[in-house]
């Protein structure tokens, strides 16, 4: 996710991912080995290697789980609540990482989600283990939830800290 798309400083609790519409699919999966990582980013396109993406010491895992069973009806939104929340500064691009072993990413159990193209590589995309992969402009949609840190005051304090 770009800087400019994220709003600023904030610090989330839950990512989630939004169910497909697609009725061909049972909307659920087990998936083996599943960790979401995030982490910093000086550059607005992604390369090959996955590890380069990020900025040195900022990758930082926030969800963790031995297996983990996906269910979602068609367009509801999957949330994981992480392990421990994660501080975004707002002045550099945030890569997300989704990592699974085992799971059927394709086919009948497949938990598909809707996506945007961005226009530009955005996404990386390769085998469990591997240090590099396919890019594409098309990434996931995904919603942070968290505590966006607005100052406690009222629309009048407000206004007349500007006068």
């Amino acid at each position: 996710m770009l800087d400019s798309e994220m709003g600023g400083a904030f610090e989330f609790d839950t990512i989630s991912l939004k169910r497909h519409s697609s009725g061909s699919t049972s909307g659920q999966t087990t998936f083996a080995d599943f960790e979401i990582w995030a982490g910093l980013a000086e550059s607005d396109v992604l390369g090959d290697n996955f590890e380069d993406n990020f900025i040195p010491g900022t990758r930082t895992l926030l969800f963790s789980r031995e297996s983990l069973l996906i269910e979602a009806e068609p367009n509801a939104w999957i949330p994981f609540v992480l392990d421990s929340p994660f501080w975004y500064g707002g002045t550099k691009n945030l890569i997300i990482e989704i990592l699974w072993s085992e799971g059927e990413e394709l086919g009948t159990e497949c938990v598909y989600t809707w996506q945007w193209n961005t226009g530009t590589m955005r996404c990386a995309s390769g085998p469990y283990d591997s240090e590099t992969g396919s890019r594409t402009s098309v990434i996931p949609l995904i919603q942070f939830s968290g505590d966006m840190t607005l100052l406690n005051t009222t629309f009048a304090g407000v206004k007349t800290s500007f006068q």
